[in-house]
């Protein structure tokens, strides 16, 4: 009831309060003695199944508060089956580390494509054609920055700019999406092709990177998005994390996901035998 306690939100101290309160004396220290092992049984649990093919691996980093200072980690999921892989105590900043560990687990998964945000530093580690960018991130990061120029273009009666951002957006919410670049973008393109500098400047770098990246983009039927990895790591990790002060090691850090992720169960079903 304690680690249960803790895994459903209450603090070591809350968890050791509910246990008194239904007679069973506890302490705040045993509490956490006890999710830490059962962290751990988890931890062995997952890694001791069978190692599952993956068709979409799913990957994302994310902040781990810990004892005072933050701490990177890499989380890997089945897109399609929103199974957690791997976590891993990386930070996405540490650039070789990370495409030497990507590129690792993603042979190890026997995986088809590589799903991820934009950042740069997942370029180049899957063949030629299986890695994809995220649907939901690559609108939403061109849409804004499309939209903040149209803004300007507006607040400074730029009537050619502004129509050219206000068809940018269009472009981009087209569904269903062309697998190729559009004759209007490449108009576009060649519209802004030589400026260099001022709002000009700043809608042709805008829109040569779209053009760059539209072919990335997933276009997978199923799910085009890398969502089901940012919603793993919430409901494994960033939720419990934004209400504590930060785990005190890092074996904490990368039980806990497992835990989390055990506890919920794939089909409803969770024996919690093996990890208490």
């Amino acid at each position: 009831m304690g680690i249960l306690g803790y895994m459903l939100g209450l603090s070591y101290r809350g968890a050791a309060e509910l246990l008194g309160a239904l007679d069973c004396p506890s302490s705040k220290s045993s509490i956490e003695r006890d999710v830490a092992a059962a962290g751990q049984k988890a931890r062995d649990v997952h890694f001791s199944a069978p190692r599952l093919r993956v068709r979409l691996l799913g990957v994302d980093g994310t902040g781990a508060p810990m004892a005072g200072r933050n701490a990177g980690v890499l989380f890997y999921v089945d897109v399609e089956r929103q199974k957690l892989i791997y976590v891993e105590p990386v930070k996405e900043t540490e650039a070789s580390k990370v495409r030497r560990h990507v590129a690792k687990v993603f042979a190890a998964v026997g995986a088809e494509e590589l799903r991820t945000d934009e950042h740069s530093v997942y370029e180049g580690v899957a063949p030629e054609g299986r890695h994809r960018i995220c649907l939901a991130h690559w609108r939403k990061s061109k849409g804004k920055r499309a939209y903040d120029l149209y803004r300007q273009a507006v607040a400074e009666d730029r009537p050619l700019e502004a129509a050219s951002m206000a068809e940018l957006l269009e472009l981009l919410r087209l569904e269903p999406r062309p697998p190729t670049v559009p004759e209007e973008l490449e108009r576009l393109v060649q519209r802004y092709i030589n400026a260099r500098r001022g709002l000009p400047g700043k809608i042709n770098q805008l829109l040569q990177h779209v053009e760059r990246t539209w072919a990335k983009v997933s276009d997978d039927p199923s799910d085009p998005t890398n969502n089901a990895t940012e919603r793993l790591i919430g409901l494994t990790f960033k939720i419990r994390a934004k209400t504590m002060r930060g785990f005190k090691s890092k074996a904490k850090v990368l039980a806990h996901p497992y835990l989390a992720s055990y506890l919920r169960a794939q089909e409803g079903i969770c024996d919690l035998r093996k990890v208490i």
